[in-house]
């Protein structure tokens, strides 16, 4: 039971790697795989990522009770913000990066992951990928979407939470 209920938490991570299958041109034509909508820093942000994310949003408003229309157009309107939003996941990503947090984000996800199987009674992680692969996840995905959530909130940390807290006198944090 707890296995089913860890591999489902690790779905809702996995989610965000689902994406449609490129359509397919006559042969010979080119096939645009993606688009880049923008570019940060020495990354980028592509068309397929803003559609996932869009999806996503589509998906919880829909199981919020909201019909798919009103969810559509709903998310449409913020589409903006949810560039804004992947810009600045990129910029996160990119100043972990030069803050040299890689491998503590890498040490982080690797004792998640082993936490995860020692819930479930799983004796090595070769084992949780393929329990993993059993239930339908990408172990390669969920660990990616592990990285990029714990960079952000590293760098988070490092360079925002560290500061306000340090940055003021005992006086000031309580005022």
């Amino acid at each position: 039971m707890k296995f089913k209920l860890a591999l489902a938490l690790l779905a809702v991570l996995a989610a965000c790697f689902v994406s449609p299958s490129p359509a397919r041109a006559q042969e010979g034509e080119p096939v645009v795989v993606d688009e880049v909508i923008a570019q940060v820093g020495d990354g980028i942000v592509t068309l397929s990522q803003l559609k996932r994310e869009m999806k996503e949003r589509v998906d919880t408003l829909k199981q919020n009770g909201m019909p798919e229309a009103q969810a559509n157009a709903e998310v449409d309107k913020h589409k903006a913000e949810l560039i804004a939003t992947l810009i600045n996941e990129q910029l996160l990503l990119q100043k972990g990066k030069e803050l040299d947090l890689t491998q503590r984000v890498e040490d982080e996800v690797n004792k998640r992951m082993l936490a995860v199987a020692k819930e479930n009674g799983i004796t090595s992680i070769e084992k949780l990928d393929q329990a993993m692969r059993e239930a339908g996840l990408d172990p390669t995905g969920t660990r990616q979407t592990m990285r990029i959530e714990i960079m952000k909130q590293a760098v988070m940390e490092s360079e925002v939470d560290s500061k306000l807290f340090y940055g003021f006198s005992v006086d000031e944090l309580r005022k």
